[in-house]
């Protein structure tokens, strides 16, 4: 029994781990964004203000739903602990 609680547990601080790394991914996005679109042996090129967003904005959702996930495998991990 106890080792299925920590599993559990484990797998929130997954969750919360993937959280944090989406959100560097997404506060780096405009950086990102400059690599992903240059092209190979190009001196001068332009990246969309589109592709910038979507390289921000995206990852910082994916974030924030891991944190929400997180948050909530381990409300409901605490709640078995704690009736066990």
């Amino acid at each position: 029994m106890k080792s299925s609680s920590l599993n559990s547990f484990k797998l929130c601080v997954v969750f919360f781990c993937l959280g944090i790394l989406a959100l560097i991914v997404g506060v780096n996005g405009e950086s990102i964004a400059i690599f992903f679109s240059r092209p190979s042996g190009a001196a001068s090129w332009g990246t969309s203000e589109s592709m910038m967003n979507g390289f921000t904005y995206i990852p910082m959702f994916i974030g924030a739903f891991f944190f929400i996930l997180a948050s909530i495998v381990f409300t409901i991990s605490y709640i078995k602990v704690q009736k066990n």
